[in-house]
């Protein structure tokens, strides 16, 4: 009896446990090794963000100390003129410095004529027939007019329409409307001839130099081109614009009669400025550097406002990079040019506070431009200074080292030239004669009349090639002969001309003549140089490779010499550069580490939740088991009480009936 009611209650002692729960726990505890490693990845997660941040900062600076390279050719000219009224001028960053005086100014203007006065501009005909219409000594463009178009609006419709370079107009005057003729474009070369024949009163509406108001329409303003003396050479221009007259300055004539005195200077502002962007930029890596490698960091929180450890404190490699950038700054002759006295950036207004940030004091920084603009410049960029007058340092690459280079030239550069045959006849052209020019796939034919003096026709040339977009072939007057160059030089300035007049004219001839220019041949250091135009470039392997030199003249052998100095943008340039790089620089070995931990974690956890996962299925199994073993012993003590419980009242009843 005492086994079955063992039995029986063995059945009954589940009751009383909560298996869900008890799963729940269990599986709680196998989650503590997941939570863990996920702290974990959150604070290495936290490092690799802090390493891209150092990385945006310091690619940031690095953009801005490569800039300094051509820290010298980066708006450092400025024009000033004391009479803004009178001229305004832009100036190129290779300008010579220097003070012109500007006076005689005499403005650009453009041909314009009026007809008579008519009764009506769009109901009475004037007329039928033609007008030829000739803008220099450029080609004739025939208007046709006939009764579709002979009223004064019709005319001045058909001339606007015909492309002639000359615009029209139809003007009341308050008793009658005139047709007016106006060039498109100022200067000498756009003045115009019309020629009209017809019926009616068409042919008033002609005009010529030696007709003017006779027959034909009136002459209100001549064609005149732009002229200004500059320190008392008068040059002139078909527009109110001049540029070439002075190198690398573009004059705007503005006032009739004006003057004033212009100047190119250093543009000491801008030089400022682009120093102040440097100091901002080296700043802000700084403060990033500091706060990173703080013990009161705020790049762990998370902008939580909660400060501790940074997250790259104590990190060898970026303090030996913040080392480096302040040995940088504070070192002395950075690259300061022989005999300046500006040996350091402290010595021209910029300090180093505590914390390692730079401090610019943008006045002293002015007054040391002032004083020695070079001198200055090579602290913090790459500034070339030459021997020579007929020496222009153009430029270098990132390969050129700071150095004094000798520069041989073996041949100079030439222009394309092309001398007449002979003297210019002192009478003047025998008879009209045609000159036709081609340079590339441009041709322009010149036009020249009978009787043409030589100085008349050195006008004529160089105003219709300027118009026509050949501007680059100047022709001159040299010593009674006509001679013909390019502007240009090098083996890219070529152009071919030819006479439709034998002799007794220019003295060009009827057979084609080409000419073309050489570049220059020489070498720098003594290293190979491949010439282009008047410019050398050091091409051969060596410190000089990349430096381009400019050598105007006509010497050869040792002309001079060029130094180039580079300050802290080649120094930091490089320290930077190594720390960014992509396959050697500790940024980026630094990411990959960070990155590599990240996945090694991640891989952990995986593996951690997997087991979890089965360890709490095979809990949940095995319970689910020992409830099916427990309902089985319960089913069993129901059977087997029950049975006992019958066996025992049977056993009673047996009794009392045997009693």
């Amino acid at each position: 009896m005492s086994s079955i009611s063992s039995l029986v209650n063995l059945s009954s002692w589940t009751g009383g446990i909560n298996v869900p729960s008890l799963i729940t726990s269990l599986s709680a505890a196998y989650q503590v090794p997941i939570t863990q490693l996920q702290t974990q990845e959150a604070s290495v997660k936290t490092t690799l963000t802090a390493w891209g941040t150092l990385q945006s900062s310091v690619a940031s600076l690095q953009s801005t100390v490569s800039a300094l390279q051509t820290i010298s050719t980066l708006n450092n000219r400025i024009a000033n003129v004391s009479n803004s009224a009178a001229v305004s001028a832009s100036v190129a960053a290779d300008a010579p410095l220097a003070t012109y005086s500007l006076g005689n100014i005499v403005l650009a203007q453009p041909q314009s004529l009026y007809s008579q006065a008519f009764a009506s501009a769009d109901n009475a005909a004037i007329g039928n027939g033609s007008l030829q219409i000739q803008l220099g000594s450029g080609s004739i463009t025939t208007v046709n007019v006939n009764s579709s178009n002979n009223t004064l609006d019709g005319i001045a419709a058909a001339i606007n329409a015909a492309g002639a370079g000359v615009n029209a107009a139809v003007v009341y005057d308050g008793t009658g409307y005139r047709l007016t003729v106006t060039s498109d474009q100022t200067g000498l070369a756009n003045s115009f001839t019309i020629t009209a024949s017809g019926t009616g009163s068409l042919d008033s509406l002609g005009y010529s130099s030696t007709s003017s108001g006779a027959s034909g329409m009136v002459e209100s303003q001549v064609a005149q081109n732009a002229s200004v003396t500059i320190n008392g050479l008068q040059v002139t221009s078909a527009t109110d614009t001049v540029s070439g007259a002075i190198p690398g300055v573009t004059l705007n004539l503005l006032q009739t009669s004006g003057s004033t005195t212009l100047t190119v200077g250093n543009d000491v502002n801008s030089f400022v400025t682009s120093v102040q962007a440097l100091v901002t930029s080296f700043n802000t890596a700084m403060g990033t550097i500091n706060n990173l490698t703080s013990l009161n960091s705020t790049a762990t929180s998370g902008g939580s406002g909660v400060t501790g450890p940074g997250p790259l404190i104590g990190d060898a490699s970026l303090t030996a990079l913040r080392s480096s950038l302040l040995s940088i700054i504070s070192s002395q002759g950075i690259a300061s040019s022989s005999g300046s006295a500006f040996t350091s950036l402290g010595s021209v207004g910029i300090s180093l506070a505590q914390d390692g940030t730079l401090v610019l004091d943008p006045a002293a920084l002015a007054g040391a431009l002032t004083v020695d603009y070079n001198g200055t410049a090579g602290l913090f960029g790459q500034v070339g200074t030459t021997s020579s007058s007929n020496m222009l340092y153009v430029g270098s690459t990132s390969s050129t080292q700071a150095g004094t280079y000798a520069v041989d030239v073996t041949s100079p550069a030439t222009q394309a030239l092309v001398t007449a045959s002979g003297s210019f006849p002192t009478s003047g052209l025998a008879s009209a004669e045609n000159l036709t020019f081609t340079s590339g796939s441009s041709s322009v034919t010149v036009n020249l009349t009978s009787g043409s003096t030589l100085d008349a026709v050195v006008a004529t040339i160089n105003a219709t090639l300027g118009q026509q977009g050949l501007g680059n072939i100047v022709a001159s007057n040299v010593n009674g002969v006509l001679q013909l160059q390019t502007s240009g030089y090098g083996s890219g300035q070529q152009f071919s001309v030819l006479s439709n007049v034998a002799s007794g004219g220019t003295g060009l001839g009827t057979t084609q003549i080409s000419a073309s220019g050489t570049d220059i041949v020489g070498s720098i250091n003594g290293q190979t140089a491949t010439g282009n135009g008047r410019t050398l470039t050091a091409t051969g392997p060596g410190v000089a490779l990349g430096l381009q030199v400019q050598v105007s003249g006509l010497g050869t052998g040792n002309v001079g010499s060029v130094t180039l100095t580079q300050g802290i943008y080649q120094q930091m340039g490089l320290l930077l550069g190594q720390a960014l790089n992509q396959q050697s620089g500790f940024i980026s070995s630094a990411q990959v580490g960070v990155s590599g931990t990240i996945t090694n974690i991640d891989k952990q956890i995986t593996e951690a939740q997997q087991n979890a996962t089965a360890q709490t299925a095979l809990l949940t199994q095995q319970f689910a088991s020992m409830q099916v073993q427990v309902a089985q012993f319960q089913s069993m003590g129901q059977y087997l009480n029950a049975f006992y419980n019958t066996a025992n009242s049977s056993s009673s009843n047996s009794s009392s009936s045997s009693s």
